[in-house]
């Protein structure tokens, strides 16, 4: 009778037995943004991605047929790191707390290593429309910051909310990918200020 018990010394792989599901996919997210970090999309590889989860990479290709795809799926595991924004009582306040975490996770490899997937001409249009979605999403949220600033009288009618997003996120894109430098504090709160004069009801 043949066994099919692991060797003894062998590692044990996270998709051997049940349960696995979640735990299979954590790990090769996490595998996934460590390797583009380290090579880029580019240089991304899917047995390599496998190794490194502990997963047989069937139980990857199963999942996610393409590399676009596991990268798709990396950008979606980060969506709990962007919560809804606080109403903090200025508009300041607001745009802050809505691209701190985006400039955080700008600051990170992984970040950085998203974003550049995103951006790549050979990652294919899953990756750029899993992108363009999330900042969307983040765009949905400035509507009601909108909306608050306007009761506060600091948003100038005319100004199109999901314009003032994408002008962040455009420039911590170019603090990290172009200047090579991190979005600071003190950076956002320079950035977020210059956003907020262009905002803000022109004085009587």
């Amino acid at each position: 009778m043949t066994s099919t018990s692991t060797p003894p010394g062998s590692p044990r792989r996270r998709d051997a037995g049940r349960p696995r599901g979640a735990a299979v996919t954590a790990a090769v997210l996490a595998s996934v943004r460590a390797e583009l970090a380290e090579t880029g999309f580019e240089g991304l590889s899917v047995e390599r991605v496998a190794r490194r989860a502990e997963v047989n990479k069937t139980s990857v290709y199963r999942r996610w047929p393409t590399r676009e795809a596991l990268v798709a799926a990396a950008m979606d595991g980060l969506r709990d790191e962007f919560v809804e924004s606080p109403d903090t009582g200025s508009l300041h306040g607001d745009l802050y707390a809505l691209a701190l975490p985006i400039a955080e996770l700008a600051a990170r490899p992984d970040g950085i290593a998203l974003l550049r997937a995103a951006l790549s001409t050979t990652a294919g249009n899953d990756v750029s429309t899993d992108a363009s979605r999330r900042v969307s999403g983040r765009a949905d949220t400035v509507f009601s910051i909108a909306d608050r600033a306007r009761a506060r009288g600091e948003w100038r009618e005319g100004v199109e909310p999901r314009q003032a997003i994408f002008t962040l996120v455009g420039a911590i894109i170019h603090r990290t990918l172009l200047e090579r430098a991190e979005p600071t504090g003190d950076w956002l709160d320079g950035l977020v200020d210059i956003v907020c004069h262009g905002i803000r009801r022109a004085p009587p």
